[in-house]
């Protein structure tokens, strides 16, 4: 029996709820979109029409004064996740959070999570089931110790007018893409990083970092790299090493709905003897995994999501970066 659905509510008119998020909420048996909050009614109106949302309020915290709204989506520019969270909290919703949380880890340590209540930060691509069969299969030895992680994710970016494009609204390929990137890396170490050297290239206009190549320690031996963009073709790619096998997940971070995901493992010493097996997995869209698991959670299933802490830990990371990308030299990632 499925428990009654998770009453959402909207905070803003983004163009990733509008095709992402809100129809995977559609898809989901665990989901119900009940209102949608803008800045002004007009806005919030002609949204709701459009996605035939019951509710349209002109305000976001119009949407956190509705009793019945049970959880809320924020996908509002960078700069304004962390304040609209704790307004959400203290409203007493759940909240599912676009990255990254804050624009430094000072400040998503500042995000009070009161008991009882659930925050996710939306990296949707570890709700992906064959991202969880790598995460099981490496915490189980199948590959033995990793080694090397490589990770990139890239795209172009063509309009002047985008938040992405504004240093003070959190804009640049670090915050949007390497966010991603970096949170691969430790996906797949299972640990923090100890310091990390950067090199990025920044939009003569805007100021905004567009190309950055990042380079991470892990100790032990342990390495890792990740190129990210948002002035090129788009590119991506995760590619994890260990002692006794490697594994290529293609299309990792933007993967198909209509065909089957991919794992690549191959566990040989000698190059000329390599010998890769393709597991594939049933089309699924991530995004619908990523709502119908938070709400599964919400109602009580143990399912493994990421909280606050990972989020924190996240960006220290991206802290730890652009202390590199200013100083020219390597950098230590707090710990």
């Amino acid at each position: 029996m499925i428990d009654a659905p998770v009453r959402w509510g909207i905070l803003s008119t983004a163009n990733i709820a509008r095709i992402k998020l809100i129809p995977a909420m559609r898809a989901s048996a665990h989901a119900e979109v009940l209102a949608v909050g803008s800045r002004n009614q007009e806005s919030a109106q002609a949204f709701a029409d459009e996605m035939d949302i019951p509710r349209a309020y002109a305000s976001y915290e119009a949407v956190l004064d509705d009793p019945e709204v049970e959880a809320v989506y924020i996908p509002l520019p960078n700069h304004l996740h962390i304040e609209l969270a704790q307004k959400a909290l203290d409203k007493g919703k759940h909240v599912l959070c676009e990255k990254p949380l804050a624009l430094t880890a000072a400040q998503a340590a500042s995000l009070r999570v009161p008991p009882g209540l659930l925050f996710c930060e939306a990296f949707m691509v570890r709700h992906q089931p064959r991202w969880l069969a790598v995460k099981e299969r490496i915490e189980a030895g199948d590959y033995g110790d990793i080694r090397m992680v490589q990770a990139m994710l890239t795209f172009g970016l063509d309009d002047p007018g985008n938040y992405r494009m504004r240093p003070e609204f959190g804009g640049g390929a670090l915050y949007d893409v390497g966010c991603y990137a970096a949170m691969a890396t430790r996906f797949a170490f299972g640990c923090e990083p100890r310091r990390v050297m950067a090199h990025a290239s920044r939009d003569p206009e805007h100021g905004v970092d567009v190309v950055a190549s990042v380079l991470l320690d892990y100790g032990e031996g342990r390495h890792a790299s990740l190129m990210v963009s948002t002035a090129t073709s788009a590119a991506q790619h995760l590619h994890i090493v260990g002692s006794q096998g490697a594994i290529d997940l293609p299309e990792p971070f933007i993967a198909p709905v209509e065909r089957p995901t991919r794992v690549v493992h191959d566990n040989v010493f000698d190059l000329y003897q390599s010998d890769p097996k393709t597991e594939t997995f049933p089309p699924m869209d991530q995004y619908e995994q990523e709502v119908s698991r938070f709400c599964r959670a919400l109602r009580g299933e143990e399912v493994g999501l990421y909280g606050l802490e990972d989020s924190i830990a996240n960006l220290r990371v991206i802290d730890a970066i652009f202390a590199s990308v200013d100083s020219g030299g390597w950098a230590a990632v707090a710990q």
